[in-house]
């Protein structure tokens, strides 16, 4: 190196020393991060090891835990869903023996028979009392009925409603959200068409059902036939539809989860490409980096040696 004269720069051993503390301070630096590296499987620890590399870190870990929750809503609402499925199958299922029941009676095979119409209508009244047990039927302790009320069950023992809100929904991607039950008067109707109330208690409507009960134990089989047998096929028609919605959200929830769940797998290799220690290459570089260190640490002894040399002398 020379002068901006053109001569030789000539550097005293005090600051050869300096330059080579430096040195040995940017690779103590340099090794402690190779350490860390090694200890932790992660390229980046603190923001300052690479401030970009850092923000897309957390960029991407924001959109992975969004992920995590639409995973863990879908597989809530595929919960709700699941069990509403399958109450629904076990309503269907009553539905179909009273509808039975209920045509049993035409063509007035049991007219005048008042033993006989007792028993259908004492059978039909148990069906009823079943279908409310269906109806209060609970998803982790919440009735899968009563929609957002606060309310512990969706139908009281008459029959009538007491749930109230909205159909609770859960959200399974950015701005998607799937209702994951119904509300109790959408599945079982109200009035002369719905299939619980009794008549009493909150809801003064007579259901079909309990209707029909009075029909039978009054020998009225002409209502039976008539207008019971069709307020009852009209009662069923909503039971089917709901049925056929929530069948329906509970693919839509599947399908969202597994689309969060592939989302995940991609934002798990691009964080791992931006995190990951390659460690074959780290060990490498901390070993040269060592290297490097000592090699320093004896240049700086050895520029140190003539001036104390100087020194005694």
């Amino acid at each position: 190196m020379t002068s901006i004269s053109g001569g030789p720069v000539l550097y005293t051993p005090s600051v050869v020393a300096g330059l080579v503390e430096n040195d040995i301070n940017t690779e103590q630096i340099s090794i402690a991060n190779l350490q860390q590296q090694l200890a932790t499987g992660n390229q980046v620890n603190v923001p300052s090891d690479n401030p970009t590399s850092a923000a897309q870190i957390m960029g991407l870990n924001s959109s992975y835990a969004r992920s995590q929750q639409y995973i863990a809503n879908a597989a809530d609402a595929m919960g709700w869903l699941g069990t509403a499925d399958s109450t629904v199958n076990q309503i269907n299922s009553i539905l179909s023996q009273v509808h039975q029941l209920m045509l049993s009676v035409s063509g007035s095979d049991l007219a005048g028979q008042q033993n006989a119409l007792d028993a259908v209508a004492a059978q039909i009244s148990n069906d009823r009392t079943a279908l409310i047990n269906l109806a209060n039927t609970t998803y982790n302790s919440q009735p899968i009925f009563a929609g957002t009320g606060t309310t512990g069950s969706a139908y009281d023992s008459t029959g009538s409603y007491l749930g109230g809100g909205s159909v609770p929904t859960r959200t399974v991607a950015d701005g998607v959200t799937i209702s994951i039950g119904a509300v109790g008067p959408n599945v079982f109707g109200t009035g002369a068409t719905g299939l619980l109330s009794n008549g009493t208690g909150t809801d003064p409507g007579v259901g079909v059902l309990a209707q029909t009960v009075k029909d039978l134990q009054a020998g009225n089989l002409s209502a039976v036939e008539g207008v019971d047998l069709s307020n009852f096929e009209n009662a069923v028609v909503p039971v089917e539809n709901q049925g056929a919605i929530m069948g329906a959200n509970y693919q839509r929830a599947q399908e969202f989860s597994q689309q969060a769940q592939n989302l995940q797998a991609t934002l798990d290799e691009q964080i791992s490409a931006l995190q990951d220690v390659n460690l074959a290459q780290a060990t490498t570089q901390l070993q040269l980096g060592k290297n490097t260190y000592q090699s320093a640490l004896w240049a700086l002894s050895q520029s140190i040696l003539p001036s104390l040399a100087q020194y005694l002398g």
